[in-house]
């Protein structure tokens, strides 16, 4: 019997309501199968192309806020590109 490959992927976020809380989860590429939304099969032998297992530790690496020059710290294999702005630059534009 194995788990489904969701429950422990890297990509699967919840969802916040608008009480603060997480009720729902979503994964950033979409589920690999229409079942995976709401899955409660015991047996699952679905696959993904995207899974990335959760127990696996990032590599963080350290940028400047573009504004203020506050380090901070990312991701190291994060593609987004563009600029980097720390909370507080970042609620001022």
């Amino acid at each position: 019997m194995s788990d489904c490959i969701c429950n422990s992927c890297k990509n699967l976020k919840g969802i916040v309501d608008d009480n603060g809380e997480i009720n729902e989860y979503a994964c950033e590429h979409g589920f690999p199968s229409d079942s995976c939304k709401e899955c409660e099969v015991v047996e699952c032998g679905e696959t993904c192309s995207h899974y990335i297992s959760d127990e696996l530790e990032d590599t963080l690496c350290k940028v400047a806020c573009k504004k203020c020059g506050k380090e901070l710290e990312k991701v190291a294999d994060d593609q987004t590109d563009g600029d980097v702005y720390c909370i507080s630059c970042y609620m001022q534009m």
